[in-house]
């Protein structure tokens, strides 16, 4: 089922996990060691952007903290923000979105950025 590269498990029937290792095309926008930002392919609003977690963690482990001693939302929390300044979202608007439990298409842990409207991206909250 999965394949360990650089120490790090990536599950090869994943899509995000395919993207992270180049063989799914992709829009890159930013990238540091765990995190890649893309482009999403099925955008709902002008600015789409999603933040994959370069190794597969799934959302049920990373909610439940198995990597809070990694500093795992500090890194993920600093990508997003460094994005939402890069794209001027901080003066514009933003809406950041994790899907989970019956929510979600993936498990590969990963979030949505949304901007570039005047109306709210994806409705009200």
């Amino acid at each position: 089922m999965g394949t360990i590269l650089n120490n790090q498990v990536y599950d090869n029937s994943c899509l995000f996990c395919k993207i992270v290792q180049g063989n799914e095309p992709k829009v890159l926008v930013m990238e540091n060691e765990n995190f890649m930002v893309i482009e999403n392919k099925f955008p709902i609003s002008p600015i789409h952007l999603l933040v994959l977690d370069k190794y597969h963690r799934e959302k049920k482990d990373v909610i439940s903290g198995k990597y809070s001693q990694e500093g795992y939302f500090e890194e993920l929390f600093s990508i997003i923000y460094q994005i939402v300044v890069k794209y001027g979202l901080d003066k514009s608007g933003y809406k950041i979105v994790n899907n989970g439990a019956g929510y979600n298409h993936f498990e590969h842990e990963h979030f949505h950025i949304l901007g570039g409207s005047e109306i709210e991206p994806g409705g009200s909250t």
